[in-house]
């Protein structure tokens, strides 16, 4: 259950809800065809990422692929720019969702800023207290937000409201339709991190995969009722012109507790994404300083690695701080991350394939349903999709400086650290030659 519990993470996060509820709200059911797409794409994602079980079932296998594809630096740099910077900017703004949503549903007069620092201080400690309770507090949390999520959905569909009420499908733009249509990818993003769940790496070759395709297709299916569900109960004006159509619709559906529920979903949703986040993440850098690709200070041990998890969790926290949470600006770094991400799956994609039929390729069995147009569709979809964000973006200028800087940026400490290490390297090697 553990790495089925941490694939759902991110998909139940508020900011998941919020793309769902606009994008039924822009094009009504014709959302739910966008929905189909995206867990099909990320269906060739997860077959692929079958195959890397398949080529290190003994190793955290992503960044030894990408490294040995494509070189240490590129590796580093993509798996910095996309995991670490959605943890520390995309929790940022999940944990202050929380917080607002504890203040207006639950207790007026409690800072919502403070009662996200609470919960990020939780998921710190409950974090450095080792991987089993993480991973038992995170079965809970996903159990608690898709019940929550499921019971609205069950009394959405016995309590249809009047049909009147929804406005007429208006069919959008070209832009506009690609912009919310590939936003129906973002649904499932963070499936992947289930291949850090548990110890047993000999375990990844049926399980992991198993468990990734089992949470693309539960969410996939809530997804789509209640989507469904707050098409028929509002109006889809009203679902795409706010920031929290999942609230409206939970309130048109059970009134004030409605309200309640939906508002248990949002802070249990939102608690198992960070967790998920810090607990994968944390495990992955791990395995990144081990490949000699980040410093040894983060070569810890995956059951705890206190230096990585107080890095991530004092930088949301400074984010938070700083009064990030509120900022616009916020949303273009949590973009970028998101942009970084799906390259990601490109390159794991066109990782394989070069593991599979290039020049090097690996001679050990395929998994049955994986072949190279797998690969080549997917990475394909992938890169589409990523210049598809961009450039449906309302500040895509803003946000293509912020990935040159961020990768620039990251490529310069890369750099420094790698030529680091093979000085180091050298000069032992002189040393014992002297000798």
């Amino acid at each position: 259950m553990f790495p089925f519990t941490i694939a759902l993470g991110v998909m139940l996060s508020p900011d998941s809800l919020m793309i769902l509820g606009n994008g039924m709200g822009e094009t009504g059911p014709l959302f739910l065809a966008f929905i189909l797409l995206a867990m099909l794409a990320h269906v060739l994602t997860v077959l692929s990422y079958g195959e890397l079980f398949l080529l290190y079932p003994l190793r955290q296998g992503e960044p030894v692929l990408l490294k040995a594809a494509f070189g240490s630096l590129p590796a580093t740099v993509l798996l910095l720019c996309s995991r670490v910077m959605f943890v520390i900017c995309a929790s940022t703004g999940i944990l202050a969702t929380a917080g607002y949503v504890f203040n207006e549903v639950f207790v007026y007069w409690f800072p919502n800023l403070g009662f996200s620092f609470c919960l990020l201080g939780f998921l710190l400690m409950l974090n450095l207290m080792g991987w089993k309770i993480a991973a038992r507090t995170q079965l809970i949390l996903v159990t608690v937000a898709l019940l929550g999520l499921i019971l609205l959905t069950v009394v959405g569909q016995l309590e249809w409201s009047n049909p009147d009420r929804v406005g007429s499908i208006v069919f959008p733009g070209a832009k506009d339709l690609a912009r919310v249509g590939v936003a129906g990818l973002l649904l499932f993003l963070g499936h992947d991190l289930a291949q850090m769940a548990g110890n047993n790496q000999q375990e990844r070759r049926g399980s992991l995969v198993v468990s990734m395709l089992f949470a693309i297709g539960l969410s996939g299916v809530i997804f789509s009722t209640w989507g469904m569900v707050s098409l028929r109960h509002v109006p889809m004006e009203r679902l795409a012109d706010t920031s929290i159509p999942y609230a409206v619709a939970a309130r048109a559906v059970l009134g004030q507790m409605g309200r309640i529920v939906m508002g248990v979903v949002v802070i249990t949703g939102s608690l198992s994404a960070v967790n998920a986040l810090l607990l994968s993440v944390s495990r992955s850098l791990v395995s990144m300083a081990h490949e000699g690709l980040l410093p040894s200070l983060f070569a810890g041990t995956k059951e705890r690695p206190t230096a990585i998890l107080i890095v991530l969790t004092v930088g949301v926290a400074a984010m938070m701080g700083l009064g990030m949470a509120g900022e616009p600006v916020l949303e273009i770094y949590t973009k970028a991350a998101i942009l970084f991400w799906l390259l990601t799956y490109a390159a794991v994609h066109l990782a394989i394939l070069i593991e599979r039929v290039g020049p090097s390729k690996r001679r050990l069995p395929s998994h049955k349903a994986w072949h190279p147009a797998v690969a080549i569709i997917g990475f394909f979809v992938m890169l589409i999709a990523s210049a598809a964000l961009l450039w449906t973006d309302t500040a895509a200028t803003e946000l293509m400086k912020f990935m040159l800087t961020v990768s620039v940026s990251v490529s310069i400490f890369c750099l420094a650290w790698l030529g680091f290490k093979r000085s180091k390297i050298a000069s032992g090697t002189t040393r014992i030659g002297g000798a």
